[in-house]
């Protein structure tokens, strides 16, 4: 599906569900697209949710659009509801896709019900300690040099195209065990390399955009936020540190933490009916 926003670009978007079902608009993680949503969907069905995932600018199907700070996507995701008359939404932040969800829950108050974060990248001078090697340098490198990181990292999606066994096993380098196993499983096997590919899908544009806005300032303040707020991570997460987590908890008046034991970025999703749950309550 597409709709356009208010300068005419196109904003792709994956919707699953039903669309009278409760909304829940899914910020999809870095080097992502919306196509993350079609993981969720049988959950979201059984559940009696409509998942809402766009992609941002430049990223899968979605036009290029300059974007000066990380808080200035609202806009895009206000456009996107608006399109499909939702009035207000359940936020899900995924990984990188953490920031831009507490974004709307700062600067589109009246259109969150409730904002949850998994896993999520936090901000720019927050310790690194915990992340894998690979993760940190690549951050490190994106604060100087965006769009050399974006097409670094855009290799990989060609590699994973060519090469999909070589891809995974490289991205389970210096990840947990139980990420490796998760990765494994077939339906996120596909699902994980679908995504990646798909938000390279016009290069490496949007990727190195995501990149420059997360490791600047954000321009919204996560104290501002008032939407009942949940956090989960796994304590064994190598890609972004359980610290993150706590201060996002910290910065957000009332929102609640939960870490879970053995949990890694990827396996944490792998049975995602079970953190969907709380978004139908």
């Amino acid at each position: 599906m597409e709709v356009r926003a208010r300068d005419g670009r196109v904003i792709a978007l994956e919707v699953v569900g039903d669309r009278d079902a409760t909304p829940v608009l899914l910020c999809h993680g870095l080097a992502d697209s919306s196509l993350a949503a079609q993981w969720l969907g049988p959950a979201a069905k059984r559940l009696g949710l409509c998942v809402i995932a766009p992609d941002r600018p430049g990223i899968g199907g979605s036009d290029r659009g300059w974007l000066d700070l990380l808080g200035d996507w609202t806009d895009d995701a206000a456009v996107v509801l608006d399109a499909l008359q939702v009035d207000s939404a359940a936020l899900l932040g995924v990984s990188g896709g953490g920031p831009y969800a507490a974004a709307c829950a700062a600067r589109l108050p009246a259109r969150v019900r409730t904002l949850m974060l998994v896993c999520p990248l936090g901000q720019p001078d927050w310790p690194t300690r915990g992340m894998a090697q690979g993760e940190r340098l690549s951050l490190a490198l994106a604060a100087h040099a965006p769009a050399f990181s974006g097409w670094s990292m855009s290799r990989l999606a060609a590699l994973a195209r060519r090469s999909p066994g070589t891809f995974l096993w490289l991205a389970g380098t210096n990840q947990p065990d139980v990420d490796v196993r998760a990765l494994q499983q077939p339906g996120m096997r596909e699902s994980f390399l679908t995504c990646y590919i798909e938000a390279f899908r016009h290069g490496s544009w949007g990727v190195a955009q995501d990149l420059r806005l997360l490791t600047r300032p954000w321009g919204f303040d996560l104290g501002s936020i008032t939407a009942p707020t949940s956090i989960h991570h796994g304590d064994a997460d190598a890609t972004v540190p359980v610290e993150h987590a706590r201060r996002y908890a910290e910065s957000i008046q009332g929102a609640r933490l939960q870490v879970h034991p053995g949990q890694g970025h990827f396996s944490i999703l792998s049975e995602p009916q079970d953190m969907l749950a709380a978004l139908a309550e």
